[in-house]
């Protein structure tokens, strides 16, 4: 994030790079980053703006009976003041089992132009026994004024899942959900 505060890419960026590295510092604190418990788990990281907020998660993922399973996350937000901290911290859990669900087996198909799971018992979601058993949610303190908290905390999901499938297997995860056989890509 220095680099982007220093060398910004674009003429008129949005984000706070202090911020953005904040949410970072914050996640990387909270998790253990390079601590011991590392060696135990798959790790990723993926960070996100959107809403005048910033979201990073870190995931630890296992297997479990043969299939990649989040143990557990960390995650650090910076929306501003937190006016109601439970439930902030209950829409940031939420995010965090829904984008996990998403992005191991949120598929659609499309036939013909329609959606092929236009209901519950074809779109398969994420079940209980699969949602980690701990998400962690660390707010940042400022006196900012609050900002988005529905939508940010959900995309970087994917991309900390998928860093940790690739820490995993060493192989890059493209199509969502990643619990299905992946295309292959093109070398570049």
């Amino acid at each position: 994030m220095k680099r982007a505060k220093e060398n910004p890419v674009g003429k008129n960026n949005e984000y706070d790079a202090d911020r953005y590295a904040g949410v970072l510092k914050l996640v990387k604190e909270k998790s253990g980053w390079n601590g011991p418990e590392q060696k135990k788990f798959s790790r990723g990281v993926a960070a996100y703006f959107c809403h005048n907020s910033y979201a990073a998660h870190v995931v630890d993922m296992t297997t479990k009976e043969g299939q990649p399973y989040v143990e557990r996350v960390f995650s650090a937000i910076d929306c501003g003041i937190v006016i109601n901290p439970d439930a902030a911290t209950n829409m940031v859990q939420g995010a965090v089992v829904d984008g996990i669900g998403n992005s191991l087996y949120g598929g659609l198909t499309h036939k013909n132009g329609a959606v092929q799971e236009n209901n519950f018992h074809t779109y398969r979601i994420i079940r209980m026994h699969e949602a980690p058993k701990k998400v962690e949610v660390h707010f940042v303190k400022n006196d900012i004024d609050p900002t988005g908290l529905g939508e940010p905390p959900f995309p970087p999901v994917f991309g900390a899942v998928a860093n940790a499938l690739y820490k995993a297997s060493g192989k890059r995860f493209y199509q969502q959900p990643f619990s299905s056989p992946q295309p292959e890509m093109p070398a570049v």
